[in-house]
């Protein structure tokens, strides 16, 4: 590990498989020099299995006691590494299998890239479906490579991202008003906004699974299942998000041509069809009046 570069790990729970957690927390560890557990369940199940199975010393956990969302858990972990001055973050999900050499590749590649001159964000690996080990392949936002092992993006997922702690200072912590869904792309463009670049290597690849499954249309889109109150999220934070200037048009074009087959697709042919009608429905109103957070009934 380049000792010259100091990462912190943050990993987001929520109710977790122990066991896959327990790999993935072996997996990551020895690759940096701290690993912040955040707890979103809302009742705390990690206490004890970390103070027996793991390094206490190098884990420090943090059990919000409720679910405050993906943007508000990533922060809190964010917070301590900056205030810790570490030079790194990398984010990982509960389900993310981290590879032995997730971290220094990223950390090489940050190297690289200031050495370039490049402002750089963060930096992430490549991401494939754990589950058909195909990787994600956008229809958009292919990126523009750079030197054969980089390729430039408009966005990153947040898992296996890895922020640069000072270019954090400059862009801000997460939004934490969109919950979960798009939460990580909202911050690369605002990273973009503020003059910074976002990459991935294609020196390290990393298995992660979007979604409870998928479909595939017409062999060319990939339709993920989420659990019906993912589309609430999805529908509405893509209205909030299509009124910010700073996020590409080819982007909101694109939102938009999903949300609509989506609105086709998923009341129609996707079980429990009125449940998820009724979030997106809720979804696209709450989006139109500007309202933020977590779901509420009503």
């Amino acid at each position: 590990m380049n000792q010259k570069f100091k990462v912190c790990a943050v990993m987001v729970c929520f109710y977790p498989d122990i066991n896959e957690l327990s790999s993935n927390i072996m997996s990551i560890v020895g690759q940096v020099e701290k690993l912040v557990i955040v707890d979103n369940s809302e009742k705390p199940v990690l206490s004890d299995f970390l103070t027996e199975e793991h390094q206490v010393n190098k884990i420090e956990w943090v059990s919000l006691n409720q679910n405050l969302g993906i943007g508000a858990a990533h922060n809190v972990g964010i917070k301590i590494a900056v205030e810790e001055n570490y030079d790194g973050i990398i984010l990982l999900d509960q389900d993310s299998n981290p590879p032995d050499n997730l971290v220094n590749a990223l950390v090489a590649g940050v190297e690289f890239l200031k050495g370039q001159g490049i402002k750089i964000a963060c930096i992430g690996p490549d991401i494939f479906n754990k589950i058909t080990n195909e990787n994600y392949k956008p229809l958009i936002n292919k990126g523009v490579e750079l030197d054969g092992n980089f390729v430039e993006k408009d966005v990153l997922i947040s898992s296996g991202k890895l922020l640069v702690a000072n270019a954090v200072k400059d862009i801000g912590m997460m939004d934490e008003t969109l919950f979960i869904d798009l939460v990580d792309f909202e911050w690369c463009w605002r990273a973009k906004k503020y003059g910074y670049r976002v990459f991935n290597s294609k020196d390290v690849k990393m298995g992660h699974m979007v979604g409870q499954k998928n479909i595939k249309i017409l062999k060319v889109y990939n339709l993920l299942i989420p659990s019906p109150i993912r589309h609430y999220y999805q529908f509405r934070n893509s209205i909030l998000l299509f009124k910010r200037d700073y996020v590409p048009a080819k982007w909101k074009i694109k939102a938009l041509v999903e949300r609509a087959i989506e609105l086709f697709i998923y009341p129609l042919f996707v079980s429990p069809k009125i449940k998820r009608c009724r979030y997106i429905f809720k979804g696209i109103v709450d989006g139109i009046f500007n309202r933020e957070g977590k779901y509420k009934n009503g």
